[in-house]
């Protein structure tokens, strides 16, 4: 069975099996934020305690940190498919845990319930990720990156809206049945996607013990130059998001007097730069190479950062929180475009969880940083400093993949394994 794929058609040129595979994780990810905003809500409604907040946090956290390379291992050992619903009815069935927390004796119950859920979704991407390729034609594939990095943001702005008012109206638990029903929406519509058999189990990919096949993961990475630039460059992505999610709002609070609404709209403004990449890739697409595009626009989108720290208006301020959603969501879809192009699918989920695993952990530290840096310098400096980061790393990510060979590779290992 071949790829799945169909003629180009206006902005949305995906098929079938994309479609159904983009609707599920809108639905589920509108379902994250129902639980988000319930559990902070049922914490806030049980406990006085911030620290009940921090250690929420830390919970689904270091999860990610310990164990999220294993997800991109059975990835590519265990059916994509089966992986994906798995993931699904799991992190379903987990969240109705949450029914059980009815008082303050019960919330040690939160804690595991997070954890798990965390480790659920380290199985979900890199398998969301691998079969990507499959479901979509190859000139096609930074655009459907693209929308998938959208589907995050829109189900931020109208999952974050709607879930408030929901949880107002009928309490957290509601929303935890809410969000629970969206997974198994979802494990739905995934048994639906036509996946292609070399996609779903790759040939040969179930050859070592799962320690093995992690090394060998990381040696391929390491092998390929093309691929360990990208790899390198993929977590620098993240830092000014990371840096305006901690300090935006002090930021507009103490330097322009915008009170929260208004960090609220300087968000959505984000949001819409991220919907506009849908239009602006395809052209870009056909005129600039991915490897060339990936550079320039997080070079712009650290240029964007430094005008949000300098912007003396409002005005200029979403302006410029727009221009760093277009860039942003070109970079890093761009990234992972070409993390695509450059692995063979039996090794798709273990580069992927690597890449995931850096992503978030610059997240992390960039959030920490920012914190810590903006305590005693106050925000904006560190905003500054954040975007000229990312500029000077764009500008050397122009450089470092200028001339590069980007053609997928073969795998190691002696030619036991055929790239898809």
């Amino acid at each position: 069975m071949g790829p799945v794929r169909r003629r180009a058609h206006g902005w949305w040129p995906f098929g079938r099996g994309f479609t159904l595979l983009w609707t599920g994780q809108f639905l589920s990810q509108v379902g994250d934020q129902f639980l988000f905003i319930a559990g902070l809500s049922l914490l806030d409604r049980l406990t006085d305690s911030r620290a009940a907040f921090g250690g929420l946090a830390l919970a689904i956290t270091l999860p990610q940190v310990l164990f999220g390379l294993w997800g991109g291992v059975f990835a590519d050992r265990w059916p994509r498919r089966h992986v994906l619903i798995g993931s699904d009815l799991a992190r379903a069935l987990i969240v109705l845990g949450a029914l059980t927390v009815r008082s303050h004796a019960d919330l040690w119950r939160m804690y595991p319930l997070a954890a798990a859920l965390a480790i659920a979704g380290l199985f979900f991407y890199p398998a969301r990720n691998a079969v990507l390729p499959a479901l979509v034609r190859p000139e096609h594939l930074l655009q459907a990156n693209t929308a998938l990095q959208a589907s995050y943001i829109l189900a931020l702005v109208l999952g974050g809206t709607s879930a408030g008012f929901f949880v107002d109206r009928f309490g957290p638990y509601a929303a935890f049945a809410v969000d629970s029903l969206t997974f198994g929406v979802s494990a739905l519509t995934l048994a639906a996607v036509p996946i292609p058999s070399e996609a779903d189990r790759p040939p040969a990919a179930r050859r070592g013990s799962p320690g093995r096949d992690l090394w060998e993961g990381l040696r391929f990475v390491w092998a390929q130059r093309p691929l360990r630039r990208i790899v390198f460059l993929t977590p620098f992505a993240t830092v000014g998001i990371g840096a305006i999610q901690v300090l935006g709002l002090a930021f507009l609070a103490e330097g322009l007097r915008v009170r929260a609404g208004g960090f609220g709209m300087t968000m959505a403004m984000m949001g819409l730069g991220l919907a506009l990449g849908l239009v602006v890739i395809p052209i870009l697409g056909r005129r600039i190479p991915h490897a060339t595009a990936v550079g320039i626009f997080l070079a712009a989108a650290g240029l964007a950062t430094v005008a949000f720290s300098q912007a003396q208006t409002f005005a200029l301020v979403l302006v410029a929180a727009l221009a760093m959603g277009l860039c942003i969501v070109v970079a890093r879809a761009g990234l992972a475009t070409l993390v695509q192009h450059l692995t063979p699918s039996p090794l798709r989920g273990r580069v992927d969880s690597l890449a995931t695993l850096m992503v978030n952990g610059a997240l992390a530290l960039a959030q920490a940083a920012a914190g810590l840096l903006g305590q005693w310098w106050g925000p904006r400096p560190v905003l500054l400093g954040a975007g000229l980061l990312m500029a000077a790393i764009g500008g050397l990510g122009v450089l470092a993949l200028r001339g590069l060979p980007l053609d997928p590779p073969r795998p190691p290992a002696g030619g036991e394994r055929d790239p898809v």
